[in-house]
Order: C-alpha cells, then structure tokens, then sequence
C-alpha cells in the first residue's frame, strides 16, 4: 500500500496531484507543517531532512516532490511527454526557479515579521521573470513540454496556484492564465488539491 506524507503545501500538491493522475489507491498522513509535525521522530525516519511530501512505496521511503514525480512517471509509463528531455528541462524550472523563488516572495511579503523593500522588490522580480518564461513558452504550445500535460505541468501549477504570494496576478502572462484554467479543469487536479482533506496552512 502506498502512503503519501503531506500537507496544504504546493510541493506535496505536486503529489496528491501525480497519484491521482496515475490512478492509483494511497493512504494519507497529513503533517502539519506549521505545527512542525514535519520534524516528529516518525517523519524523520522516512525523511531526515524533516520535509514533506513523502511517499512510501514498497517499503521505502521515496522524498523530494521532483524525485516522487519522476519515480511514478517512470514505473507507470505516464506523464513523460513525447521528449523526455524536453519535459525534464521544463520540470527543473519549476523545481529550481518557480517553487523556490515564490517560496521566497511569500516570505518577504508575508511570512517576515519585519519586510525591507529591497527583499521584497528581489523576490518578486525572480518570480516575474519566471512567469515571463513561462508565459512566452504557453503562448507556443498548450502545455510546458508540448501537446500534452506532464509532470513538468504537475509541478508548476500548484505553484502558480499560489501567486498571490508574489504580490501578482495571472491577467499580465494570459497564455499562462489559459494554461492554469486548462490544468484547473483536469479531475485528478481538482482532487489532488484537496489532500489531505482539511488541510490549511494557516
């Protein structure tokens, strides 16, 4: 039995997302990140850097939201696009750059008790620049490695799900905007957010 390790976050999203397109039967264990659940002795042993998402398969433990991804769209053959380099470029910069650098903003914009101009205007800028890139490869196919969705979309839309945390709206990048509709359409998307039932990050 698989069991699945998360929260409300945008990288376990990631996961709930990819199980649910998959198809396949889970169990689930939300830790919460905001009452440091993350860093309890059981989740350490799955994981030792004390970080969700986790998901446990076949008796081990598999961690980072990018290594689950690529795990289960290469055991069930899915999700890969038609150039898996292609779709591996495309994931790595929502790993490297879309995930990390919306991270940041929100906490310049939100999360610090104290919110310098500098940091701010920093972070928000990397993430306008992703969404810039993001906008401009939409605006040549549907999804971001081509005709079809993969697990470089999977990874990038709860991401973009959280724009507000950069201070942005979608109206200013519309191919992107078109791309989020698309994605927020799809089944597996709508159900995936929803777990782990209940959770919130406030």
């Amino acid at each position: 039995m698989r069991h699945f390790y998360g929260w409300a976050t945008p990288n376990s999203q990631r996961v709930s997302i990819m199980l649910e397109e998959c198809g396949l039967d889970y169990a689930v264990t939300g830790v919460n990140i905001r009452a440091k659940q993350q860093f309890a002795p059981e989740i350490l042993a799955l994981n030792p850097y004390g970080k969700i998402p986790i998901l446990v398969e076949d008796g081990r433990a598999i961690f980072e939201s990018g290594a689950i991804l690529l795990h289960l769209a290469e055991r069930h053959g899915v999700l890969l696009g038609e150039d898996r380099a292609t779709t591996l470029s495309w994931l790595m910069v929502a790993l490297t750059s879309l995930g990390p650098f919306t991270g940041q903003a929100h906490h310049w914009t939100e999360l610090a008790p104290e919110k310098p101009e500098a940091a701010r205007a920093h972070t928000t800028a990397l993430v306008e620049r992703v969404y810039r890139l993001l906008d401009g490869r939409l605006g040549e196919v549907p999804y971001l490695a081509g005709a079809g969705c993969t697990i470089a979309d999977i990874a990038a839309y709860p991401w973009v799900a959280k724009h507000g945390w950069a201070d942005r709206t979608l109206a200013p990048t519309p191919h992107l905007a078109a791309w989020f509709a698309r994605m927020g359409e799809r089944p597996a998307v709508l159900r995936g957010m929803a777990v782990p039932a209940g959770a919130r990050l406030e």
